[in-house]
């Protein structure tokens, strides 16, 4: 069984069990997904964030980490804004994609931020800055179940 499909079955099986603000693990070998989820709801999920583990790997090289961004850039095109990579830092073993047009609502601009991380991980989160106050905040994701699903698997695949 996928991801994808473990993350459909405990959110099917858990629609009504959950009491939010929650969070869910998911394991596929290697691969582990963590869904901090504020609502769900049969069509779709908020989620604080999406954390991605890949748990044979350990110490990625700043190569490494740029090429998965760059993997992960190309396949994951399904978002409300195109990804890109923003910025590599190899000394922190950092990189960070954004989304290369944020949406603009109001005196906002909000955009999906994914850090991934030396250690193998990968985090997804949504946030706002605010043009007029200069401060930025997270927000929840709104994804349908679909999306995360694919999202989950989209990771994974990217990091090999």
């Amino acid at each position: 069984m996928t991801l994808s499909r473990k993350i459909a079955a405990a959110l099917d099986e858990n629609t009504k069990a959950y009491i939010l603000p929650c969070s869910i693990t998911v394991d596929d070998g290697p691969d582990r997904v963590t869904l901090n989820m504020t609502a769900l709801d049969s069509v779709g999920v908020a989620l604080d964030a999406l954390e991605y583990l890949a748990t044979d790997r350990k110490g990625w090289t700043p190569e490494a980490l740029n090429a998965w961004g760059d993997r992960l850039s190309k396949r994951v095109s399904y978002l409300l804004e195109p990804l890109k990579v923003l910025e590599s830092d190899g000394g922190l073993g950092e990189v960070m994609l954004r989304s290369q047009a944020p949406t603009s609502r109001d005196e906002s601009l909000g955009y999906y931020e994914i850090r991934l991380n030396r250690s193998g991980s990968c985090k997804v989160e949504r946030c706002f800055f605010d043009t007029r106050g200069r401060t930025r905040r997270r927000t929840s994701c709104h994804l349908t179940r679909e999306v995360v699903e694919r999202l989950a698997d989209d990771i994974a695949a990217a990091s090999r």
